[in-house]
């Protein structure tokens, strides 16, 4: 082999390593990440909480993830669009928010789960029942450390008191399933469905079993399903924070700033996609004399919505208050 065939075959392998390498990178570059932190009604974190992130598109994208000890999450590597991202752990509740993850950018989101605010009848009766109370987190407990079999017994207990528990049925298909005994997983499942027929999230658990089982239609069907009432949930949740907004306005107007300054902050911890909110937290915020605040909400405004109904008076505002 002559010295230029040598030279020629390893500048060849040398231009595709570095070919991969940057097809790695863009396509690192296109993803985005999203972090938080999940509280309690004292502001104190929650560790353990369980984070799912599921994709609101043409993708079956889902993703769970636990809080550390400090209530903090991070989860990377997600592609471009619309997400419903909820926490939850035991006995305080969940929470439910939209985010849109931006191509090689990082969103940031904060739930406050706290005991009794949710409205479900199933737990409050829970909540009222000391000995359904721990067999629950007894079940979520031995659930999270691979004692399935455990975790099935502390649920059916718990249904003993309060046969309506939703995250009951819906644990007890986790757990069959994680068995591979898909037939009561099932059963488990559309029980939950039979309670509460909006029920996203066992729909997401059947489609899961039927992709285990190659139900490929099956499990197009019941993932169809649960996005489609995820979307429904969340877009009735946007209207509402969507009326936060317009309360705010309306508020700013006749210059009450504090009650507009917690309608924006109620509409964004709703929905953090409502990105006009960041304007008129900014505008309420100048108004209220917290300059750094409202230079922050506007750069927020312009970071998401470059191009927004407000952007230029944003930029002009932003330049007033930078020093």
């Amino acid at each position: 082999m002559s010295p230029f065939t040598v030279a020629l075959r390893y500048t060849l392998l040398i231009f595709g390593v570095i070919s991969a390498v940057l097809e790695v990178r863009a396509h690192a570059q296109g993803n985005g990440t999203v972090r938080g932190v999940v509280a309690n009604g004292a502001s104190q974190p929650v560790g353990g909480a369980l984070v799912t992130l599921t994709a609101l598109g043409p993708t079956n994208e889902r993703h769970e993830i636990e809080t550390d000890e400090l209530g903090e999450f991070e989860q990377a590597g997600l592609s471009p669009g619309h997400y419903s991202i909820a926490a939850d752990r035991d006995d305080l509740g969940d929470q439910i928010l939209r985010v849109l993850v931006h191509p090689g950018g990082t969103t940031d989101v904060r739930f406050l789960l706290e005991r009794g605010r949710t409205a479900a009848p199933w737990l409050r009766s829970l909540q009222d029942n000391r000995f359904a109370t721990a067999a629950f987190a007894e079940g979520v407990r031995a659930n999270r450390a691979g004692d399935f079999e455990t975790g099935i017994a502390q649920f059916q207990a718990a249904l003993q008191v309060a046969p309506t528990c939703l995250e009951c049925h819906f644990n007890i298909g986790v757990s069959y399933s994680r068995l591979n005994r898909f037939e009561e997983a099932e059963a488990a499942y559309r029980t939950a469905i039979r309670i509460r027929a909006d029920y996203a999230t066992a729909y997401y658990g059947l489609a899961d079993i039927f992709s285990k089982q190659g139900r490929t239609r099956e499990a197009t069907a019941a993932r169809s399903e649960a996005n489609r009432i995820t979307i429904q949930s969340l877009a009735a949740t946007r209207a509402r924070g969507q009326d936060m907004i317009r309360r705010a306005r309306a508020f700013l107007t006749s210059g009450n700033v504090d009650d507009a300054v917690r309608q924006l902050e109620a509409a964004l911890a709703t929905d953090q996609t409502l990105f006009e909110a960041y304007y008129w937290l900014g505008r309420s915020q100048e108004a209220n004399g917290v300059l750094n605040a409202a230079s922050r909400s506007y750069s927020l405004y312009l970071e998401t919505t470059p191009a927004g109904e407000h952007s230029d008076d944003a930029r002009r505002r932003r330049a007033v208050l930078e020093p």
